[in-house]
């Protein structure tokens, strides 16, 4: 696998079509990992925003994008979902039989790169399964996890995103992490309503 880091809205054009099978093969109902919005979001509202998007290229196809926004700190980065905020759903694009080998493949990649990172991941749907692989990784990594299961919508449907923070096992990272656990007062069957 090889990992490609997109870091302009022009380059990321590039992959629309990409993109958007892996979306369509998924049967993607989440807007807001439709390439328009990604696209659009970073062209029209971040320019100045430190947006890296992940691409993992495997026998010269593209198979997965990661959108991530980076906030360089004094510990290190702060690695998150694009449009923290701004949109309540957020994921990683790619094929339910590819997730575990790519989510492995970039998030190694990514700890490797920046060192010392502190992950704030926002709006993992639950249904998709992305969090349980995530979660699958981050054990088998012996890395520590906390997560926040948020209710996003107010019927009884099972409409459940959520929140996971983890970091690098730096001292300063792991510090960070501690901080905001305390701060969001996360703990493994925390429950938070959010309206949409």
């Amino acid at each position: 696998m090889e990992l490609i880091v997109i870091s302009t809205y022009k380059h990321l054009g590039v992959y629309e079509k990409e993109w958007s099978a892996i979306s369509a093969e998924n049967q993607n109902t989440n807007p807001f990992i439709e390439f328009e919005f990604v696209y659009n979001w970073w062209r029209f509202l971040s320019e100045n925003e430190e947006v890296e998007i992940y691409a993992v290229r495997e026998h010269k196809r593209i198979i997965a994008f990661f959108p991530i926004q980076l906030k360089k700190t004094w510990f290190g980065y702060i690695v998150q979902f694009l449009a923290l905020d701004n949109a309540n759903y957020m994921d990683i694009i790619a094929r339910k039989r590819d997730m575990d080998r790519v989510i492995m493949f970039v998030f190694d990649a990514i700890i490797k790169q920046k060192k010392s990172a502190v992950f704030y991941l926002h709006g993992l749907v639950e249904n998709r399964g992305t969090p349980v692989k995530l979660s699958n990784y981050l054990q088998a990594r012996n890395m520590k996890e906390q997560s926040k299961r948020i209710v996003t919508s107010y019927d009884d449907s099972d409409d459940y995103t959520r929140k996971t923070i983890f970091s690098t096992n730096t001292l300063r990272a792991k510090t960070y992490r501690n901080f905001l656990w305390a701060k969001e007062t996360i703990t493994p069957k925390g429950i938070e309503r959010v309206k949409t």
